[in-house]
């Protein structure tokens, strides 16, 4: 425990401005996530708005992640170059340019664009995130600090459910969105005149001693084992939420269910709850008793049997589809402890980048299950039908098979568990993350 009283006014000064960077920044990865998962819930309006298929729908979730995946090496560089809060500002402006022009806009390439302009803004806010909690907060704080990050991100995840399907019903989806935008305009006001960098104490000049390239950077980090082995397993933790929360889940569960669009929402995001539950206690847990990798394990198992009874299992009773959704999103959790293991395993000094890569792994993983969901479904289980809006038709059964093959990924990263350690010690993450 750091105490105020024990550092000196600079230190405290510098700790609580660290403190305010992280609530902004935490905010910021909140109203990113709205914009992630919105499409998941409009899903129906923005297919009979646009007259597409499940295949052209897909592209809505995909290309946010793609651009969002592929800029995460570029911002980090960004951030060393010119800050944090420059870096956010214009990330920010950029969410708010996507955000406003698929509101305006009836085109679908445009709409498309849109997408890849909210997945280039967002790709700093998780990363910066970390940067200010690793560089500038305590060391005994930054496990539950990381995962409260990913608590408030999973609460703009709810947020995009149950009231954004109200806004809907009340006023359509595009003012719908309008009403995000107006956020995101609060959240740049804050970080205009809130935010602030905290002093910078030290290691600085140790960063500028040598000058690899980036791609010997890379070749360093990709050629250790344990640092692979780590972003696999939490490619295989984050997709099914991936494909279930933010993309497929509310379809999926009307299908089956006969679920009005609202109820199916506000049931599909009961996996974020989860979510919440399990990013923080997981880390704190398996710290706290020295078992990291035995908690991965476990994980990864509950994983392949929630996800295997969703899809496998008759039709439940609303408490029972609700209960597997969440510990979906619980045992989801484990996916910060292979962050951690991958912080561990990290070269020295190259944490930094090492989370950047694994993270871009994580997305473009995520990106690519959505996507093939989609083709899966146009493309071999679609049989002809149409509802009201014309819209391609697919039944319970379509939407189970096409997430067939998460379950056999799932599978494999149970076997890849096989290769942790029975016990990784925690006790070094914050060494490492300094």
């Amino acid at each position: 425990m750091v105490s105020f009283v024990s550092l000196s006014p600079n230190q405290t000064k510098n700790l609580r401005t660290g403190y305010v960077a992280w609530a902004i920044l935490s905010l910021f990865f909140f109203y990113q996530y709205i914009l992630r998962v919105f499409p998941g819930v409009m899903v129906n309006e923005l297919r009979g708005d646009f007259s597409i298929n499940a295949e052209q729908f897909s592209y809505f979730g995909a290309f946010y992640l793609y651009a969002y995946s592929l800029l995460q090496i570029p911002v980090g560089l960004l951030v060393d170059k010119i800050g944090v809060k420059k870096t956010v500002i214009l990330s920010i402006l950029i969410c708010l340019a996507g955000t406003g022009l698929i509101v305006f806009t009836h085109n679908l390439y445009l709409a498309y664009l849109s997408r890849i302009l909210m997945g280039i803004g967002s790709a700093c806010a998780f990363m910066c995130t970390l940067k200010i909690v690793a560089d500038f907060l305590p060391p005994g704080k930054r496990g539950f600090l990381n995962g409260a990050t990913l608590t408030l991100g999973v609460v703009g995840a709810l947020v995009a459910g149950k009231p954004l399907s109200i806004a809907m019903d009340l006023f359509g989806w595009r003012h719908a969105l309008l009403l995000t935008l107006i956020v995101g305009i609060g959240v740049l006001l804050l970080t205009i005149f809130l935010l602030k960098s905290p002093t910078i104490s030290h290691k600085t000049e140790s960063i500028h001693e040598e000058k690899p390239s980036i791609i010997q950077v890379m070749k360093e980090i990709l050629s250790t084992p344990m640092v692979i082995v780590y972003a696999i397993l939490a490619v295989g933790l984050y997709t099914p939420l991936s494909v279930l929360a933010d993309l497929w889940g509310v379809a999926y569960l009307m299908a089956k269910y006969g679920f009005a669009r609202g109820d199916a929402a506000e049931v599909s995001m009961t996996m974020y709850i989860g979510l919440c539950i399990g990013s923080l206690l997981l880390p704190w847990l398996s710290e706290k008793y020295n078992v990291l990798n035995r908690s991965i394990r476990v994980c990864t198992y509950g994983i392949f049997f929630a996800f295997a009874c969703i899809l496998m299992a008759p039709q439940l009773p609303v408490m029972g589809i609700t209960v597997l959704i969440l510990l979906l999103g619980a045992f989801g959790g484990a996916e910060m402890l292979c962050f951690t293991g991958v912080i561990l395993y990290a070269p020295k000094g190259r944490t930094g980048i090492t989370l950047g890569i694994t993270n871009t792994v994580n997305m473009i993983g995520g990106a690519l299950a959505q996507q093939s969901v989609g083709l899966i479904l146009d493309r071999f289980l679609w049989k002809g039908d149409l509802d009201v809006h014309g819209n391609h038709l697919y039944k319970s059964e379509d939407y189970a098979l096409a997430f067939s093959f998460l379950a056999v990924m799932i599978a494999l990263c149970c076997l890849v568990t096989r290769n942790l350690k029975k016990n990784t010690p925690c006790t070094k993450i914050a060494e490492c993350m300094t």
